[in-house]
């Protein structure tokens, strides 16, 4: 009889902190929606740390960039996977796609933010026009 409660009560303390878990996962908070507006803020900030040589400041500014970035796409596949008609999916797996190849072809150039410092702008500034 002590087995079968003792078994009980570890299945039930199982189930419960499982579903504590669960709970706690689901209510965390989302990350804030990121603008167009925004977005090209940091994109000048950031081309004019580069045209001022402050190297350290631009690569602080790439990484909130490139977090922007991160969740916007996020964002993105968020739509993709709440669309209800297979138009607005379609809508969003094409926003989808372009902003995935720009956000490709910047990586690509981030290594040398100076040296792609033109390139890159128009790049962002480009990813911003598909927010």
């Amino acid at each position: 009889m002590k087995r079968i409660f003792l078994a009980c009560f570890l299945l039930t303390a199982t189930c419960s902190v499982t579903f504590v878990q669960q709970a706690k996962a689901f209510a965390a908070p989302m990350p804030a929606a990121v603008t167009s507006a925004e977005f090209t803020a940091k994109v000048n900030l950031m081309d004019s740390q580069l045209g001022s040589g402050n190297l350290s400041a631009a690569q602080a500014t790439w990484s909130q960039i490139h977090d922007m970035m991160l969740s916007v796409l996020g964002t993105t596949k968020t739509h993709i996977a709440g669309a209800t008609t297979t138009t607005d999916k379609d809508a969003y797996m094409a926003v989808h796609n372009n902003q995935y190849s720009l956000y490709k072809d910047i990586w690509e150039m981030k290594p040398d933010l100076a040296a792609n410092r033109a390139a890159m702008h128009s790049k962002l500034l480009t990813f911003s026009a598909t927010i």
